[in-house]
């Protein structure tokens, strides 16, 4: 950092003051400084006496300050050179620059009270001890009144000879003071700077018995003490409020980090609820997927049974007839057997309806009834799980009631009917108007067809003649629930 150039202002601004040049500028104050020390104080020049002097801005801060100060102290040995410096001022305000005691203590030390508030105490020096007196035995002899004559002619001589060197010393600014001892042999201490400082000194001034003491005391608590209460708590207001301050700076900084854990915490939290929801979600749909997936396969392997059952019921139905048929065609034959018309014997017929009897007893007593509820999906030949069960009206096919949501009491009631869904949407699909067949009418070609679109033809009629002879799904087995 380069060396601030405010001491050397302060030290041209009191140089000004104590040499007679006119023209003094920065660059010429070491010099004329310099001869300042050289003419007043040369054991205590700083400057050096080469040709060029030494820099100011090069010095210690100490041997700076002690560069200023020697320059005040120059400066106010002619004193009424400052106050032709200084604007003119009223009578009393020179009076208020004055610094007075506000009291002493039972050793004759005096105690004032700077701007700075603070307690300070001056003890002075002892007084010198009296010279030795002479003898006056011989004081009227002759010897005695020459030897007094040359002693008042050596004095007389010694007190030029002090008033002169006296002289050239206040012309030259040079002070008599010896060099270590700046205040004239007296002593400053301060005493008290803080409130609890005065009232450490006043306990200890409090019960004397001095005069002096009793009116320091009295003069410090009434004139010093209230304007020390008030800085004190001016400090602590102060200080009060600067600990406000951090504190709320402190919160702020708190504040500021919980705020961004909370907005971190949040955030997380939000994309942990918005992950668990999406899994969720996902979960549901599947769930609802398979639940659908299940209930299709439910509703398709119910359809495929009744479509079994009903197949079933006409292969039956179909045997019947052909039994009762053929019971018929024998009974015809029986009838013959007397002409001789018959195809078969007697013993032959008979053996022969029998048989016939039998296979018609088994076909009523078989395929009973059937269990099959679309709810839950349980299904069966004459199954009977426990459970109570209703039938329908048109199908004859049992399913859970507490599936269907049909009570117990509601079922047993004598104008209870129930028809399932099956027969209802069959009896719908019937109901509904059937839309008739796309006729298209092709023109005549000059050209014959060829063989490929003639056993097209051909086959599209093979195939519609199949469709419509077999109208009924083929057969399924199926294992019933135990």
């Amino acid at each position: 950092l380069e060396p601030s150039e405010k001491l050397v202002e302060i030290g041209l601004a009191l140089l000004k003051c104590v040499s007679s040049h006119r023209g003094l500028t920065p660059d010429i104050f070491d010099e004329y400084t310099r001869r300042q020390y050289v003419a007043k104080a040369p054991e205590r020049n700083p400057f050096g006496v080469e040709e060029m002097p030494r820099n100011f801005l090069d010095f210690d801060i100490f041997t700076k300050l002690s560069v200023l100060c020697q320059l005040s102290r120059w400066t106010f040995v002619n004193s009424d050179r400052m106050r032709e410096k200084m604007s003119e001022t009223m009578d009393l305000e020179q009076i208020q620059w004055r610094i007075e005691e506000i009291g002493y203590d039972k050793e004759e030390r005096y105690y004032f009270v700077l701007d700075d508030n603070r307690l300070y105490r001056r003890t002075d020096p002892p007084p010198p001890p009296p010279p030795a007196t002479k003898s006056k035995s011989k004081a009227n002899s002759k010897k005695a009144k020459a030897a007094a004559r040359a002693s008042k002619r050596r004095k007389t001589k010694e007190s030029q000879d002090t008033e002169d060197e006296e002289e050239t010393a206040l012309e030259a600014g040079v002070s008599s003071i010896p060099e270590g001892n700046s205040f004239g042999g007296r002593k400053w201490e301060c005493i008290a700077v803080t409130l609890a400082d005065y009232n450490t000194f006043l306990d200890s001034i409090k019960k004397s018995r001095d005069l002096d003491e009793k009116a320091l005391c009295k003069r410090i608590t009434e004139e010093v003490l209230p304007i020390i209460e008030k800085d004190e708590e001016s400090k602590q207001r102060r200080q009060a409020r600067k600990e406000r301050e951090l504190m709320n700076m402190e919160r702020l900084a708190t504040a500021k980090r919980s705020s961004r854990l909370a907005s971190r915490f949040e955030t997380e939290r939000t994309q942990r609820e918005a992950a668990e929801a999406e899994r969720k979600r996902k979960a549901d749909i599947a769930a609802a997927l398979a639940h659908e997936e299940k209930q299709k396969m439910m509703e398709e392997a119910r359809e495929s049974r009744m479509m079994t059952r009903e197949q079933r019921l006409k292969e039956r139905e179909h045997k019947r007839v052909l039994q009762e048929e053929e019971l018929a065609n024998l009974s015809e034959d029986s009838k013959k057997v007397e002409t001789g018309e018959a195809r078969m014997s007697e013993r032959q017929l008979k053996t022969e309806m029998e048989k016939r009897k039998r296979e018609l007893a088994a076909l009523d007593e078989e395929d009973a009834w059937t269990f099959d509820c679309a709810k839950c999906g349980i299904h069966g030949e004459n199954l009977d799980d426990g459970t109570h069960s209703v039938a329908c009206e048109k199908c004859n096919v049992w399913q859970h009631s507490a599936c269907l949501g049909i009570s117990q009491a509601d079922a047993e009631k004598e104008d209870f009917h129930f028809v399932c869904e099956d027969c209802k949407r069959r009896a719908e699909d019937a109901a509904k108007p059937k839309i008739p067949p796309l006729k298209f009418h092709l023109g005549s070609s000059s050209s014959p067809p060829n063989q490929k679109s003639i056993h097209s033809a051909n086959d599209s009629k093979k195939r519609k003649s199949f469709g419509e002879a077999s109208q009924m799904p083929p057969l399924k087995k199926f294992k019933p629930v135990e």
